[in-house]
């Protein structure tokens, strides 16, 4: 579809960014099967006989993945062995060693594997804009013809696109709902930060709610009231205390769960930080 650059209309604009969330449904999986031919053709040129900076670097990545996959393999074969000759206290104590341990290494794992694959696409871009050398090998020239027709596909689609809203200035939508659309963005980003940054603080104030709800509902100031619950009428608190001592424990154990929770939390906090934080280098003398 073609919009004239004389027509600029709401209902022309309509149209155009219909026709682009179109083509935006088709440059996505194309860009992802040209990222994805970008690696296969880096990969390619690693397993080579080429020679260059990025191409070590992709081999070094794959070392130090490889590396990993043989750490994971030694932390179950370690854990089995303690968990044969352990005592029945102390093997869920292997269990839980063994599952916290793997998790760091495939996180670790994860970590390095996209570091390789982000080598990779750089490797073969290098290749197709020619900064990179390329051996003559059979797949790897079969990998290039690939990575080429994949940026081509891409290239016609975008194109298609650019011209497309050309007439609208690069965009179908004004540009006060572009200015809209990141003023909402900032704010709910704004939100999220604050949101999760307040949340530890939040805690306290959790357990002093939680505690200020499990006195209202466990003691009450009326003997009246747990003498019908003792007899099996109604529901609520089933322990009667004198009125001051319930005015006390409504104020006092909230405040006190809320600064037990936050002493418990800083303390927490600063064995974490200092039982993980590096060390610190001495003077040199």
């Amino acid at each position: 579809m073609r919009v004239s650059a004389e027509r600029r209309g709401f209902l022309d604009r309509i149209a155009a960014a219909v026709v682009s969330w179109r083509l935006d449904w088709k440059i996505g999986p194309t860009r992802r099967r040209e990222r994805v031919a970008l690696r296969i053709l880096g990969g390619a040129l690693a397993g080579s006989a080429a020679v260059g900076r990025l191409v070590d670097e992709v081999r070094s990545r794959g070392h130090a993945e490889d590396h990993l996959r043989t750490a994971l393999r030694a932390s179950l074969e370690e854990d089995r062995a303690d968990f044969a000759t352990a005592s029945g206290r102390a093997r869920p104590f292997v269990v839980v060693r063994g599952v916290a341990a793997r998790a760091v290494l495939r996180d670790r794992l994860r970590a390095a594997r996209r570091a390789r694959e982000e080598t990779r696409e750089r490797l073969g871009k290098a290749a197709l804009e020619g900064s990179a050398n390329v051996s003559r090998e059979a797949f790897v020239q079969d990998a290039i013809v690939r990575a080429r027709d994949a940026r081509a596909r891409l290239s016609a689609l975008v194109t298609e696109r650019a011209a497309l809203l050309a007439p609208f200035g690069g965009s179908a939508w004004p540009d006060w709902m572009h200015g809209a659309w990141r003023e909402i963005s900032a704010l709910a980003g704004a939100l999220l930060r604050v949101s999760c940054g307040q949340f530890v603080r939040w805690l306290p104030a959790v357990a002093a709610l939680a505690v200020g709800w499990w006195v209202a509902a466990t003691f009450t100031d009326s003997q009246l009231i747990v003498t019908l619950h003792s007899w099996g009428i109604g529901h609520g608190p089933r322990w009667a205390v004198s009125p001051e001592s319930f005015e006390a424990m409504r104020v006092w154990f909230p405040i006190a769960a809320a600064a037990v929770c936050a002493y418990v939390g800083n303390r927490f906090g600063a064995r974490i930080r200092a039982r993980y934080a590096a060390p610190a280098l001495e003077p040199r003398q």
